[in-house]
């Protein structure tokens, strides 16, 4: 992420809000690497997942239905 100068909106005419986003300040080039290394294995386990031989046991139209339950079980993992 890039440093960028902050800004403010001008002042809506019915609310009166203005928005204000501050300075954002950019990465250092560490947490510039760590994300690079995050996205590598967020896209070599999307491909594992992906190419599973477990949904070649699925029929066709089963098969995005077992995915979304695969997310919705994950979803629930992180929730408790």
């Amino acid at each position: 992420m890039e440093p960028a100068p902050g800004w403010e909106s001008d002042k809506q005419i019915q609310s009166g809000y203005t928005a204000h986003v501050p300075d954002r300040p950019g990465c250092t080039d560490k947490q510039t690497q760590l994300e690079a290394e995050l996205r590598s294995r967020l896209v070599e386990l999307s491909a594992e997942v992906a190419v599973h031989p477990y949904w070649a046991t699925l029929d066709a139209g089963d098969v995005v239905d077992a995915r979304m339950a695969l997310k919705k079980s994950e979803r629930e993992a992180l929730a408790r």
